[in-house]
C-alpha cells in the first residue's frame, strides 16, 4: 500500500507529482504494467494495407486500439486512487469500475479522438490545445460519473491556468519515452544477437519492447490520474478522501 496522497490545497507542482506517481506505480508495477499489456496486445496484430483484408483488419485493430487506451486508462485510474488512500489495488474492482462507465469512456475516445486529430490537420498546435484541455477527461468520468460531453467540458475547467505545467509534464514523458524506446532497441539488439535465426529473433524483440512501452504506457496511467487529482485539490481545496468517496 502506498499513500501518496497530496494535502488539501496543496499547489499545483510538477516535481511532486511525478514523484508520488513513480511511488504509486512502483508499489503496483506489476499490476498496473500488465493491464498496460493486455490494452497494447491489438497493436502486435496489425495488418498491413496491401490489401483489402490486411487494411480492414489494421482498422479494426486501430478502433479496439483507441477503445482500450482508455479503458486501460481508466483501470489504472480506479487501481491509482485506491492507491492513494492507502488501500489494496484489486484489479476485478478496477476493471469493474472501468466498464461500467464503458459507454461514456467509449464517447470520449471517439469525441476526443476525433477532435484531437482534426487539430493536429490544422497545422498541429491545436491539436496539442484541444489534447490539454481535455486531459483529464477519463478521470472526470470515472471519479465523477460524467458523460462523454460533460466530462470533457469538466476536463477543459479543471485544466484551465494549468495547462503549460500538464505540457510541461507530457514533454518530459515523451522524453522517458524516447530513453525507453533506445534501451528497448539495445536490449532487443542484444536479444537478437543470442536468439536463434528467424522467428525466436523477432519475439524476443517484440517482446522487450512490448514491456517497456507498457511501462511508459502504465506511469502515463498513473500521472494522468495524479494530474486529476491534484487539480482538483489546488482549485477545489477536497481531500483524497472526497474525491474518491464515490468508490466506495
Amino acid at each position: 500500500m502506498t499513500d501518496a496522497a497530496a494535502p488539501t490545497g496543496r499547489e499545483f507542482r510538477i516535481g511532486p507529482i511525478f514523484s508520488r506517481s513513480w511511488s504509486i506505480y512502483a508499489a503496483n508495477f506489476l499490476i498496473f504494467t500488465l493491464v498496460a499489456i493486455i490494452a497494447a496486445l491489438p497493436n502486435q496484430l496489425g495488418g498491413d494495407f496491401e490489401s483489402s483484408a490486411g487494411a480492414i483488419r489494421s482498422g479494426i485493430v486501430f478502433i479496439v486500439s483507441v477503445i482500450l487506451y482508455f479503458v486501460g486508462q481508466a483501470v489504472i485510474l480506479y487501481g491509482a486512487f485506491q492507491a492513494m488512500r492507502g488501500r489494496n489495488v484489486i484489479i476485478g474492482d478496477a476493471v469493474g469500475r472501468a466498464f461500467s462507465r464503458f459507454l461514456s469512456l467509449l464517447g470520449i475516445s471517439i469525441l476526443v479522438f476525433l477532435g484531437v486529430a482534426v487539430g493536429m490537420m490544422l497545422l498541429v498546435i491545436p491539436g496539442i490545445m484541444l489534447a490539454l484541455r481535455w486531459a483529464v477527461a477519463v478521470p472526470a468520468c470515472v471519479v465523477e460519473n460524467k458523460g462523454p460531453l460533460d466530462s470533457m467540458r469538466r476536463s477543459a475547467e479543471l485544466t484551465k491556468g494549468h495547462r503549460w505545467k500538464i505540457f510541461g509534464m507530457w514533454v518530459l514523458l515523451v522524453i522517458l519515452a524516447i530513453v525507453i524506446v533506445i534501451i528497448a532497441s539495445v536490449l532487443a539488439g542484444l536479444g537478437v544477437v543470442a536468439a536463434p535465426q528467424g522467428f525466436g529473433r523477432l519475439l524476443i524483440a517484440g517482446v522487450i519492447s512490448l514491456i517497456l512501452t507498457s511501462i511508459v504506457t502504465a506511469y502515463s496511467y498513473v500521472l494522468n490520474a495524479m494530474i486529476y487529482h491534484d487539480l482538483r485539490v489546488a482549485k477545489e481545496g477536497v481531500g483524497t478522501e472526497e474525491i474518491a468517496a464515490v468508490f466506495d
